[in-house]
């Protein structure tokens, strides 16, 4: 008498089927998170609010993209190279978007936006005085190595998605000195 199999197939139909669903969800979700880094997540997908600043980024709004985003995005930078954001900021932005309750002001092309000194100088020479060493030619005045001392904040200068401020011209000859971006 031929033993019977026991029924094990189902059992290993479910697994397989088991498996790829979960293979999926975990490459959706890889994807999810290599698209969530790039510019055109944060200005359609999640931030529809600032469509404004991926066209600034992007050059094609009615600035032209004044700003230095623009100029970041001719290097192959993305937003989140300036604008870090960790999980528990992220989730507070989602629930802003989704809710309705963000403030507009925060998303005005001109503010601040949470890009700090050290992330500008992580970049841009590591600190104030490598920085003006590394603007030394900028002469007859390097704005980095004022007499007036440091600025407190690069962004009082430096615009991300509107148009620079020379603030030293203001009341200084500046020699001719243009401002990137």
């Amino acid at each position: 008498m031929a033993e019977e199999k026991s029924p094990k197939q189902p059992m290993n139909k479910k697994k397989t089927t088991l498996l790829v669903i979960l293979g999926v969800i975990v490459v959706a979700a890889i994807g999810m998170f290599a698209w969530h880094t790039t510019p055109s997540f944060c200005g359609n997908f999640c931030h529809s609010t600032m469509n404004e600043h991926l066209q600034n980024f992007e050059g094609t709004d009615a600035s032209k993209g004044a700003g230095l985003a623009y100029v970041h995005a001719q290097a192959n930078l993305g937003c989140l190279d300036c604008h870090e954001a960790d999980l528990s900021t992220q989730a507070s932005e989602a629930h802003h978007q989704i809710t309705g309750t963000y403030d507009p002001a925060e998303l005005e092309l001109g503010a601040t936006y949470y890009v700090d000194n050290d992330k500008c100088l992580s970049c841009h020479g590591g600190s104030w005085e490598a920085l003006a060493e590394k603007t030394a030619k900028l002469a007859p005045y390097n704005p980095h190595d004022s007499i007036h001392g440091n600025a407190s904040y690069c962004g009082e200068c430096h615009k991300g998605h509107v148009a620079q401020v020379d603030i030293c011209g203001e009341c200084h000859p500046n020699g001719g000195q243009t401002m990137k971006g």
